[in-house]
């Protein structure tokens, strides 16, 4: 019996800014992490990945995104993450 092969799931790539290089090392460092990974639940064409936000070993899952959005929502995240914990921001 032959196996279609599957489509590996890879949202591509984003640069990022200092800004975005700076928020996402202070959330790492601090425990936070927003990680692009394929869809828990399907929700519909071609939403083919969510972002998994584990917050010092407690996982969550956003609602699915398109590949060509969800680096851009993983920022979204991280930012989100930061501005609410670091108390030192700004």
């Amino acid at each position: 019996m032959a196996y279609s092969k599957r489509k590996p799931f890879k949202p591509g790539l984003r640069t990022l800014t200092k800004e975005e290089a700076k928020t996402i090392s202070w959330c790492i460092n601090n425990g936070i992490a927003c990680n692009v990974i394929p869809f828990v639940k399907y929700s519909g064409s071609s939403e083919d990945f969510c972002v998994e936000v584990v917050i010092k070993g407690k996982s969550s899952f956003s609602p699915n995104f398109k590949k060509d959005e969800v680096l851009d929502k993983q920022i979204e995240y991280y930012k989100y993450y930061y501005d609410k914990y670091n108390k030192i921001s700004k």
